[in-house]
Order: C-alpha cells, then sequence, then structure tokens
C-alpha cells in the first residue's frame, strides 16, 4: 500500500536512507550476533516508522478536534471526531442542525446548511464515538456536548452523521426596528454602569447571571413594557438553562431595537419575547420557525416546536408543524423520532388529505408500528384507525390485512367493517354506490392522499441527470420515498396510472406528462402557452379514457435539496407554478418553508383522481 507523506514524514524517510548509508562498515563484517542484533533494531524501527506512516494526520490532534470525510468539497462530509490517537465516526441518533453547526463553526465556517444522517456520504471505519448527541450550538466541538460518552454507542456505520458547512450567513437573520437610533445606546448596555434596575438571572441550577439596565432607556421603547413595571431596584429573571446564551442580546435588543437571530437561537428568543411582551420580536422569531423545520433530518426539532406550540397555545406555529410533517410524513415514518410522535398530532396527521407517502397501505404499517410501542388505549387506537382510507388499498392488499398487521385481532370489528366499507367501493359502480348504497363519496376516505410510490407519481427535474446527481451523496436512503428506481431522471416525464384508485377501472390507464418549462420557447415545444413571468413552471398533459363521472386534483411536490418537501402546489388546469425557494420580493409567491438551497431542481408530479358526485350522467 502506498501512504502520502507529510512534508515531516518525507524528512524522516530521507533521514533513515543517508544514516543507513553513511552508518561505519558493512553489516556483512559484523560478527553474527552484532549482525542479528543490528537487524533485530533496524526491523523494529522501520516497523515503529511504518506505524507512524499508516497514521497519518494525528501528529497535533487533540482529543476532540474534528474532521469532514468523503465529501465532494472541502465544506461537507462524514463527520469524524479525534479521541485517543485515532479517529471515529459519530452516530445520527438525535442529530440536528444545533449539532452539525458545532462542528461547522469549529472548522471556521459560518454555520451548518444541513445535518445529515444514515451514512449519507457513506459509512466510516473504526470506531463511532459519539452517539446522541446533544448540542445548544454554543460548544467548541462535539465533545463538549451532551451524549452517552466516548465509545458507548451500539450504531453501525450505517447511522454515520454528516453535514454541509457554509460560509453563507443566511442563516443569521436580523431584526432592525433602530432608526436613527444612535449606536451609541448598545454601547450603554455593554458598559453596564450606572444601572437603577438589576437583573437576577437564573438558569434553573445552570449558574446564574446578573446584568443591569437604565429604566430611562426603556421607557423610551415599548417592547419593553414588562420590564418597565417592574417595581423596586431588582428582578428574578427565570429561564430555561437552554436559553441562558442569548439573555444578553434579548436585554440589548431593548436598548438597539437591532437583533440578530439565529436557526439556535430563535426558539429562545421567541421564548424570552412571549413572557416580556416583546411582540415585535415574538412575532419575528414566528415566522422564522418556518425556515427551521426542514433543517432537521432527525425531526425532533418539529416535534418539539409542536409541542412548544401546543404548550403555549400557539395555533399558527402547531399548524405549521403539522403541515410540514404531513408533506414529510414517510420520512417521519422511518425516523427513530417515529415512535415518539403523540397521539394528537397522530390523528391530525391521519386527518390531512394532503399527507405525503408512498401508499395508504404503507401509512397503516406505519401505524401499526407506533401502536406497538406508544401504549395508547384501545379507544385511541380505534379513532386513529378510524382515519385511515381503507377504500385507497386494493381487495388483496385488504385480504392481507388479518395476516400481516398486528393491530387486526385487537380490534377485528372494526377492520371487518372498514374493509367490507372498502370492497363495496371496489366492486360496486360509481351509479349504483350513489343511487342504493346511499355512500357520501365527497367524505375525504374515498379521496387519494398525496401517494408517492411510482403508480400514482413521476419524478421531474430541472435538467437531465442520473439519480447520483439527483439524490446527491444518498440522501434518498435518509428519505426512502420510492422516487422511481435509479436512473435517469429528466425534464420530461411519460408514465401512466390508473384511471380511478377503484378496482374497477385497474385495467384502464391514462397516460400523463409532465414537463419542467423554464423558457417561453420549452412552453412552445411541448405545446403550452406561458408568459415570461411565470417561469419556470410545470405542465402536465393526460391521453387515453375519459369519464365524465372522473376529475383530477394534481399536485406537485417541490423538495428542497432533492429529499425535503417544502411546498406543495396546485395544477391549474395544465400548469403548475414553482414558487420561490426563498423570500427574495421576486414577483412569484414564496414557497411556505423556505428552501436554503435557492432554487429547486426537482419535484414531484401526483395524480389524485376522484368522483364527480356532481355528474349528470351516473349510467
Amino acid at each position: 500500500m502506498v501512504v502520502p507523506l507529510s512534508g515531516g514524514q518525507s524528512t524522516a524517510v530521507f533521514l533513515l536512507i543517508a544514516a543507513s548509508r553513511e552508518a561505519p562498515g558493512p553489516l556483512s563484517a559484523a560478527a553474527p550476533t552484532d549482525r542479528v542484533g543490528l537487524l533485530d533494531q533496524a526491523m523494529a524501527f522501520l516497523w515503529l516508522l511504518s506505524v507512524w506512516l499508516l497514521v497519518p494526520g494525528t501528529q497535533g490532534t487533540e482529543d476532540g478536534d474534528m474532521r469532514l470525510v468523503n465529501g465532494a468539497s472541502a465544506n461537507e462530509g462524514r463527520v469524524e471526531i479525534f479521541y485517543r490517537g485515532q479517529w471515529g465516526t459519530v452516530c445520527d441518533n438525535l442529530w440536528n442542525i444545533l449539532d452539525a453547526n458545532v462542528v461547522c463553526r469549529a472548522l471556521g465556517y459560518e454555520n451548518a446548511t444541513r445535518a445529515l444522517g444514515r451514512a449519507a456520504f457513506g459509512p466510516g471505519r473504526g470506531p463511532v464515538m459519539l452517539d446522541e448527541v446533544e448540542c445548544t450550538g454554543t460548544e467548541p466541538s462535539l465533545a463538549n456536548c451532551s451524549s452517552l460518552g466516548w465509545l458507548k454507542s451500539r450504531c453501525g456505520h450505517e447511522k454515520d452523521a454528516g453535514v454541509i458547512c457554509s460560509n453563507e450567513t443566511s442563516g443569521v437573520h436580523v431584526l432592525d426596528l433602530s432608526g436613527d437610533l444612535p449606536d451609541a445606546l448598545g454601547q450603554i448596555f455593554d458598559s453596564q454602569q450606572d444601572c437603577d434596575l438589576f437583573i437576577q438571572v437564573t438558569g434553573q441550577g445552570h449558574g446564574d447571571l446578573t446584568l443591569c439596565v437604565h429604566k430611562l432607556i426603556l421607557n423610551t421603547n415599548p417592547e419593553a413594557q414588562a420590564l418597565q413595571q417592574a417595581v423596586g431596584r431588582s428582578v428574578l429573571m427565570r429561564v430555561d438553562a437552554e436559553c441562558m446564551p442569548v439573555v444578553r442580546d434579548f436585554l440589548r435588543y431593548f436598548y438597539t431595537r437591532r437583533i440578530e437571530v439565529t436557526m439556535s437561537s430563535v426558539k429562545c428568543l421567541h421564548k424570552l419575547a412571549s413572557a416580556y411582551e416583546a411582540t415585535q420580536l415574538r412575532d419575528y422569531c414566528g415566522r422564522l420557525f418556518a425556515t427551521l423545520l426542514p433543517q432537521d433530518p432527525s425531526f425532533h426539532t418539529p416535534l418539539d416546536l409542536y409541542a412548544y406550540a401546543q404548550a403555549t397555545r400557539d395555533s399558527v406555529l402547531e399548524e405549521l408543524c403539522v403541515q410540514f410533517l404531513a408533506w414529510n410524513f414517510e420520512p417521519l415514518t422511518q425516523a427513530e423520532a417515529w415512535l415518539t410522535v403523540p397521539t394528537a398530532l397522530l390523528q391530525d396527521l391521519l386527518s390531512n388529505s394532503e399527507l405525503a407517502v408512498s401508499s395508504e397501505l404503507d401509512l397503516l404499517k406505519a401505524v401499526d408500528q407506533w401502536s406497538r410501542e406508544s401504549g395508547v388505549s384501545h379507544a385511541d387506537i380505534e379513532r386513529l384507525v378510524e382515519k385511515v382510507r381503507f377504500p385507497m388499498m386494493l381487495p388483496q392488499e385488504l385480504f392481507e390485512l388479518q395476516f400481516n398487521l398486528s393491530l387486526y385481532q385487537g380490534h377485528q370489528a372494526l377492520f371487518q367493517r372498514k374493509i367490507m366499507q372498502a370492497l363495496e367501493f371496489h366492486t360496486v359502480p360509481f351509479s349504483v354506490l350513489i343511487r342504493y348504497r346511499g355512500f357520501n363519496l365527497t367524505e375525504d376516505i374515498y379521496k387519494p392522499r398525496l401517494y408517492t410510490s411510482s403508480t400514482w407519481s413521476a419524478f421531474v427535474t430541472a435538467r437531465s441527470s442520473r439519480s447520483r446527481d439527483v439524490q446527491m451523496y444518498n440522501y434518498g436512503q435518509y428519505y426512502s420515498y420510492g422516487y422511481g428506481s435509479r436512473g435517469q431522471y429528466s425534464p420530461y416525464q411519460s408514465f401512466q396510472t390508473p384511471q380511478h384508485p377503484s378496482f374497477l377501472f385497474r385495467d384502464r390507464l391514462i397516460s400523463w406528462s409532465a414537463n419542467y418549462l423554464p423558457t417561453v420557447q420549452s412552453c412552445w415545444n411541448y405545446g403550452f402557452s406561458c408568459t415570461p413571468d411565470e417561469l419556470p413552471v410545470l405542465g402536465l398533459t393526460k391521453s387515453g379514457y375519459s369519464d365524465s363521472s372522473i376529475d383530477y386534483e394534481n399536485k406537485v411536490l417541490m423538495l428542497c435539496g432533492g429529499y425535503s418537501v417544502v411546498d406543495v402546489t396546485n395544477f391549474e388546469g395544465s400548469k403548475a407554478p414553482i414558487p420561490s425557494a426563498l423570500d427574495t420580493n421576486s414577483s412569484k409567491i414564496s414557497s411556505l418553508f423556505p428552501c436554503t438551497s435557492g432554487a429547486f431542481s426537482s419535484f414531484h408530479v401526483v395524480i389524485r383522481p376522484f368522483y364527480l358526485t356532481n355528474a349528470t350522467d351516473l349510467e
């Protein structure tokens, strides 16, 4: 094996060779015993040298040092950390953007744009050094974060953590209400002198902090109403331990009316602003949560924010969390956090028609797995099963539920009723269902969700590429949507779907053509009429059977980085708009959740047929 030598290693080898050439007398002239001794010494020295040469990159390295390995560029790769003379990996359990920020900043970058798991940059070798790492985002190394401890992981290398770092400051958001206020106000706070109100900050056993402010300055800022009403010369401020690092910035905001908010500080600043009636800062942080949600592939952040929204009765944030988790439901079910999803949240998710999943059967299997670990009541399970859309499963799948689902035996009567209802949907013509059975086919259970299997969808990209370009570094291992076989992806896709989910239409196929249209010329090429303002846009055409009782509500999933769904748009006629990935004040509406890559290049076109209950021809 050839090992690249550093400058110091090359010098050592040169000196060894030179010394061997200049040694007095050949070995052949020495006595036999001396010759053996010299050979033993030479072999021992060469062995030590070979060990030194075969462990490159460890000279001067200290415990807790980190590096990125196997990335396409220096700012990305598998995370490795040094401990006791060797490099090892980090398990992706609890891995999120706060942990990734610690790695990136330690390596000289501004922040992390992605925290990746499932060996996104390939599996490593050697020991898994750390597991269940939980950082606040301010530590100098992962070694300083909470974890199971060194070498206590049971992870395999298929769960190695990775990051993508950036020197862009897009992760820093600035609320600036300062107007013509002088910078000197901030310097007055920084001096911590001549104050008349002292604030004792306690972090619940994690160390206290004493700061002081000036009432005269606070009285000029409506954001500081709560502190203005303080009685006496001292105030006790109780904060969560994780929020201690941002208290000083929060109080300084009352002076300067300007504050920088990062993804690692937004939740704490929102808490403080809510507690102390800083309404403009609270609302600003609330809007930033949409940016925070897609940045944690472990889903701990969305689930944590959902619990926080419920505790603070923030209905807007709660709806935001539910929408994001519904659009990214399938990767949620594959994450370790899935088994911690609260019952109320799962109930909301199963009620959502814009829930993205490969199939209804896969959804039911995920609920089955969740139920085995959740320990919820019999009644709660039945309420969840009622939300499952059994008519969207094929007759064969319905029959096999009794053999393949642990939930079936404990809820047999409910399953039999739901299966019978679904079989009627699959075998009785639409007109008969309406006329004799009194089916209300406008109910959600008779309508498809966002099914991403190849039966009902197609994957379209902004440019022709192989799957490696679309699912860069095997991100698809983390998010197994079933986007199709690995192969050639294209801005133009032809595919077929059944005319309707009912088994009666199993042999009636509709042909579809989906197109990514970036220019007016490309629109003309594929028979679409486009204006420059709406470009780029997605086009969709169909051919085949026509049925007056069936219509379509087709959708497009906007994928950020090729894997995370950050928006869903409708096909109005034959075209669907592509929103702006970032809030850039363009003529296009922005995606609900910002995409830090800056533009969308991957799309999932989903076909959604449904019965027209007001159709005149029911025969």
